[in-house]
């Protein structure tokens, strides 16, 4: 029995014991610091107190995302299972590669993230060729001004913070040659117009200034920053999702900067009213043209009219004279039936002849009225001339009519369809 309660005991001991482990090699380690800066820093071994306990990632499966690599000495050893293949950077730029076993070191909070954006040039400037300017960037939560001998710290310290929480580190600015302001074409990180490693610190408004002394060629550029640490590793951040930490601008030089593109593009302008003139020009032209044609038609159309009122008038004129003939023949029938009474009193006269001088002169007045009958009988035949003739006119007038109104069309209607159909187109 009292063999069974100590074993009990020990082993409720040892489980308190490793339940406070981590808790109490943290304790140590503070204590050895603080005691000692140095210590850990000199140290050959993993202190147990930094030892991170995250799993893969995957507990449970997530779909879509990849199981984590895991250690349980902060991937110390990490960079030895690629040597010799794959060398330690060590300091150095090694283009062929290298494996660099230096933490990430401090990392700030989100508040403290840092942002870039150039003031000058801005997007889509035009600037003058072959002169030397000013690039000036903006930028907040990044102490910069301190920078490493790249050629033999590279990537050799972790990220460090300022009392205010922000990375200590400075930043780079980049120029890229591009196709066009448009170019899709992936650009080759190897090849770049202008880089220049930033190492001064920013004034009192946050900005830094770099002159670009000669200039640059004519042509369109992509121009950007690398926000980094001390030793030129990019600077880390708390959170996957953020806004860009560097910024990015795309200009144009050439001769004689934005003043050369705006004379440029007034030419251009000017062309272009002038082109639009000339086509108005034409287009009048054909106008002309076209009133032209219109007002032949008109005129032809107006001729045509009055061939048709004289045609009217001639109509009138004949109806007038058949009118007139027709009088005349009523007149001479009324003087052929006074001729026929005057006959037949000069039958009674001749009858009486042998009465005496009386019945001589009634029958002598008989031979005038015979004479006025004959001529009413020529009277009659003209009054049927003069009535032919009146209908002959009046035909005539209809068709006159009828030829000035197509006359009108031809000219004023289908011509000047025609015309407008063809107005219408480091």
């Amino acid at each position: 029995m009292l063999s069974t309660y100590l074993s009990t005991l020990v082993t409720i001991a040892l489980a308190l014991s490793a339940a406070a482990a981590p808790a109490r090699r943290a304790a140590v380690a503070a204590a050895a610091t603080a005691a000692n800066p140095q210590a850990l820093q000199s140290s050959l071994t993993v202190d147990p107190s930094v030892i991170q306990t995250t799993d893969d990632g995957q507990n449970p499966p997530v779909d879509g995302q990849s199981a984590a690599d895991t250690s349980k000495n902060n991937f110390a050893n990490f960079c030895a299972l690629g040597l010799p293949a794959t060398p330690l950077t060590n300091g150095l730029q090694i283009t062929t590669g290298s494996c660099n076993p230096i933490p990430i070191g401090n990392i700030p909070s989100t508040d403290s993230m840092p942002s870039s954006k150039f003031q000058s040039p801005k997007n889509l400037d035009v600037i003058a060729s072959g002169q030397t300017f000013t690039i000036t960037l903006a930028t907040k939560n990044i102490q910069l001004g301190t920078f490493t001998n790249a050629q033999k710290t590279y990537f050799a310290n972790p990220q460090k913070l300022n009392a205010q929480g922000a990375i200590i580190g400075h930043t780079h600015i980049v120029m890229e040659a591009i196709d066009s302001l448009s170019s899709t074409t992936l650009t080759d990180p190897k090849t770049f117009f202008f880089f220049k490693g930033v190492n001064d610190p920013q004034d009192g408004q946050g900005n830094v200034k770099v002159d670009v002394t000669g200039g640059v060629t004519p042509g369109v550029y992509r121009m950007c920053t690398i926000v980094s640490s001390a030793t030129h590793q990019p600077a880390i951040v708390p959170v996957a999702q953020h806004g860009s930490l560097d910024d990015c601008v795309y200009f144009t030089a050439q001769a004689g900067g934005a003043g050369a593109a705006g004379a440029a593009g007034a030419a251009g302008a000017a062309g272009a009213a002038g082109a639009a003139g000339a086509a108005a020009g034409a287009a009048g032209a054909a106008g002309a043209a076209a009133g032209a044609a219109g007002a032949a038609g008109a005129a032809g159309a107006n001729a045509a009219t009055a061939a048709g009122a004289a045609g009217a008038a001639g109509a009138n004129a004949a109806t007038a004279a058949g009118a007139a003939g027709a009088a005349g023949a009523n007149a001479a029938t009324a003087a052929g039936a006074k001729g026929a009474a005057a006959t037949a009193a000069g039958a009674k006269g001749a009858a009486a002849a042998a009465a005496g001088a009386k019945g001589a002169a009634a029958t002598a007045a008989g031979a005038k009225g015979a004479a006025a009958t004959a001529a009413g009988a020529k009277g009659a035949a003209a009054t049927a001339a003069a009535a032919k003739g009146a209908a002959a006119p009046a035909a005539a007038a209809p068709a006159t009519a009828a030829k000035g109104k197509n006359g009108g069309f031809q000219q004023g209607g289908f011509q000047q369809g025609a015309q407008n159909k063809g107005k219408g187109g480091k």
